[in-house]
């Protein structure tokens, strides 16, 4: 298992560093006055879901090989609940249904992966993104490293409310789990728990979700969740190394707020894909509204070093594990 660290420098002190490179900023008169009549996130094209999708199947097309992002040898060390669902036999035993993973927001598959090579043939791992690309990348990652008939992947937004889709979230998940049940499985499967997941992977996904958005996700991914299931969660913190890059041109106003009160900081990439950075509170305020309640809620900072400049690079991010009751 690869060595990884995730408390290498002080969030706190980061933040009070931060905050006051940015207060040495100059202000913006111009983004003073479009702050007085930002539209409404319905009306901005550029938060609608449709057109997220279209912004990820480019990225994903000019990147189809999947090499973008390395893979994530590190998630089941920093989530220890799935090593113990997925990497142990007792649920082959007769009369115990399969464990479900799933992963929501999958990209090119590099979460996944690592997970697959470690699971047993008694957990099902199922993939999913609102862009068609990524899914197909994913599948054809996953198909060239490892031959699995308990992984799946598919096209589906958690975001979108009822009259832009024909099903539901849940619906999808759980039509993509039967697929991959045979007739055994069918049976200890109770009808009850198919398409429901004993875990739910969250990697760099509810950054990449319109604000408005997130409480109809959030309630979607708790509806695909067992009773006792987990969520395992990471994403970019306030004051990662990207937040404090992004020019103010690339700020994207929206009508939503944060748990303090302030807009969230939102920008847009140069490939018109979102980039949301959070705090502890905020994630929490997130998950406890749909009904989750929290076991890990903390900042990982982590060092990377750029070995061609021989610079140290500061992230942060949000970790987090929550549970359905």
């Amino acid at each position: 298992m690869v060595e990884y660290y995730d408390n290498d420098f002080s969030f706190e002190e980061h933040q009070m560093e931060m905050e006051q490179k940015l207060q040495s900023l100059p202000s913006s008169a111009e983004t003073a006055e479009h702050d007085a009549t930002i539209e409404d996130d319905d009306e901005h094209v550029k938060l609608h879901p449709k057109t997220q999708a279209q912004c990820w199947d480019g990225f994903h097309t000019s990147h189809s090989t999947g090499n973008f992002f390395k893979p994530r040898r590190y998630i089941m060390k920093c989530f220890p609940c799935i090593l113990e669902h997925c990497a142990t036999e007792n649920s082959t035993q007769i009369g115990r249904p399969k464990r479900l993973l799933l992963e929501v927001g999958c990209g090119s598959g590099s979460s996944c992966l690592p997970i697959l090579k470690n699971c047993t043939e008694s957990t099902i791992i199922l993939a999913c993104d609102c862009s068609a690309k990524a899914v197909e990348v994913c599948k054809s990652v996953v198909q060239s490293s490892i031959d699995s008939k308990n992984f799946g992947a598919f096209v589906s937004d958690p975001s979108l409310e009822c009259g832009e889709s024909d099903t539901s979230f849940a619906q999808d998940v759980k039509t993509a789990h039967m697929k991959l049940l045979t007739e055994e499985t069918m049976i200890t499967n109770c009808d009850d728990t198919v398409g429901q997941a004993d875990i739910v992977l969250m990697i760099f996904v509810l950054s990449a979700v319109p604000p408005k958005r997130v409480g109809r996700f959030m309630h979607q991914i708790y509806d695909a969740v067992k009773s006792g299931g987990k969520v395992c969660f990471r994403d970019y913190a306030l004051y990662d190394l990207p937040m404090m890059r992004f020019k103010e041109t690339h700020t994207i106003h929206s009508t939503c707020s944060d748990s303090d009160g302030k807009t969230p900081r939102l920008y847009e990439r140069g490939d018109g894909t979102l980039s949301r950075f959070f705090s502890l509170d905020t994630i929490r305020d997130i998950f406890e509204s749909a009904g989750f309640i929290v076991e890990e809620l903390r900042y990982a900072t982590v060092f990377n070093d750029n070995r061609k400049t021989g610079e140290r690079l500061k992230r942060a991010f949000v970790h987090a594990v929550f549970r359905k009751p």
